[in-house]
């Protein structure tokens, strides 16, 4: 038998996608000449149908994005990352398709997807729903103030998480002799009443198991669980809580807030009165900011040159972010105090946030950022792009070089594809760490292992000043003919 090996680096990819067991082909009602099918065929080249890459299993293209306010689809998203080019295009052209045309009231409230591409004998094509799939949110009383449906599903996430924490006596720990730390990870879900069932207890010590169950049965019903299309969807929730034998955990602020301390925003630095003077306070209002989604951040990079480019905010009207990207291009770049400028930085500021019921202007004082791990072949590369791109290709120049392409031959492995999964992290001292491997045969497993061990020392990664462990994930896929 002969072997080949196919090598996919993903590069801090973290994707998720909740209707992908749906079935489009049933309930959507796929057409190849509907009018969305024809405004498709307008903007995508044919060359890019001809080499598409599927999620596990399945043989077509599912768009999933929200609408804003003002009616535009944001945060769009394809069910498979490896179509780069064709992705970048269906993300211009979905935002700028007018859904109101399908015959639909849209909400800010839902979740829309639909397909946009399938295969059919070997050969795809655009064949597009010829209505769209909406996917609501759990109904609860706490969060009945949000509007937009990431927001009340991460109010819902939160009460449940909250409800763990005050519910399960942490105390009973505290006299384990050899863990200082604990954690407990559990596989949630609500039911079509609106009761949380305990699907998996899929690590916790066995003292917790009567805390646990308890916690489960007590927390209170809500009012509905998710829909899609009207019909019950089962709302899957994971809880990670991480501990200190014998002390509660503390409920996890979103990230970005624990580098207040550091950047230290304000509104009276000259970013912040620079925005203050531009934008009006009906602009401050289509923020779209709320209790939960507290911040409008924007994320910008420096080349060599010194000037800004891959300028992006995290809003969710397309009219404001324009208007803060054409605004932060006119300040003055030498008037952002930058600690430890270096071009394969991505920077970040908050610019909007909501503080006392109200939005204001805020940005960071000390320009908050963060940096990949570089390799010391890489620290020559223009731009945080190219640094990103080297670093994927020495991975690959690592792996031909040190596996031993020759072992599956001598496995007795069946003819196909053999997927390996591969996860590493490299640590604060820039070495790797925490290897694991999923491989059809403990050999080829313990080959990976060593290959991956022989990774060079990086220069660490950097995340809001602070040297930061990183973890990587690689899909293998090894051809045996």
């Amino acid at each position: 038998m002969k072997s080949s090996i196919t090598f996919f680096f993903l590069f801090l990819i973290s994707f998720s996608f909740s209707q992908e067991n749906f079935d489009y082909q049933k309930y959507s009602n796929p057409d190849p000449e509907n009018e969305l099918s024809i405004y498709f065929k307008k903007h995508i080249p044919e060359q890019l149908l001809t080499n598409i890459t599927y999620s596990k299993n399945k043989s077509n293209l599912i768009v999933s994005f929200y609408i804003n306010k003002e009616g535009i689809p944001y945060n769009v998203n394809i069910n498979s990352s490896r179509n780069s080019k064709l992705n970048k295009i269906l993300r211009k052209k979905v935002e700028s398709y007018p859904f109101n045309k399908m015959d639909i009231k849209l909400d800010t409230s839902k979740k829309y997807s639909f397909q946009i591409i399938s295969k059919n004998e070997n050969i795809n094509r655009i064949n597009c729903s010829s209505k769209l799939i909406i996917e609501s949110a759990p109904i609860c009383n706490n969060c009945n103030d949000l509007n937009f449906y990431q927001d009340i599903v991460r109010c819902v996430e939160d009460k449940i998480k909250n409800h763990f924490i005050n519910s399960i006596d942490f105390s009973i720990s505290s006299n384990f002799k050899n863990q200082e730390k604990l954690n407990i990870h559990l596989e949630l879900s609500l039911d079509n009443n609106g009761t949380l069932n305990l699907d998996k207890i899929k690590k916790a010590d066995e003292i917790f198991y009567s805390e646990i169950n308890s916690s489960v049965k007590s927390f209170p019903k809500l009012i509905a669980s998710s829909s899609i299309n009207n019909t019950f969807k089962k709302f899957k929730h994971n809880i990670y809580l991480n501990f200190n034998k014998g002390k509660k955990p503390k409920f996890d602020k979103p990230i970005f807030n624990n580098f207040d301390s550091i950047f230290k925003p304000n509104s009276e630095n000259n970013l912040a009165s620079y925005f203050s003077k531009n934008l009006n306070a009906t602009e401050l209002q289509n923020a779209n900011l709320n209790r939960v989604n507290k911040k409008l951040s924007i994320f910008f990079e420096i080349n060599k040159k010194n000037k800004l480019h891959n300028i992006r905010t995290n809003s969710r009207s397309n009219i404001l972010e324009q208007k803060i990207i054409s605004l932060f291009k006119n300040f003055n770049i030498e008037e952002l105090n930058l600690v430890d400028k270096h071009h394969f930085n991505s920077y970040f500021t908050p610019i909007i946030v909501f503080e006392n019921e109200k939005n204001i202007i805020k940005t960071n004082s000390i320009i908050g950022y963060n940096r990949i791990p570089i390799f010391p072949k890489c620290r020559k590369s223009k731009d945080l792009v190219n640094a990103k791109k080297c670093f994927n290709t020495n991975i690959q120049k690592h792996f031909s070089k040190n596996f031993n392409s020759r072992l599956p031959n001598n496995l007795g492995l069946s003819p196909g594809r053999k997927r390996v999964f591969i996860s590493f992290t490299i640590n604060k001292k820039g070495f790797v760490s925490k290897v694991n491997v999923r491989a059809p045969h403990p050999k080829l497993k313990k080959e990976i292992i060593r290959v991956i061990k022989k990774l060079p020392r990086v220069k660490p990664a950097i995340f809001g000043r602070k040297l930061a462990n990183i973890k990587y994930s690689i899909p293998f896929t090894l051809i045996v003919e």
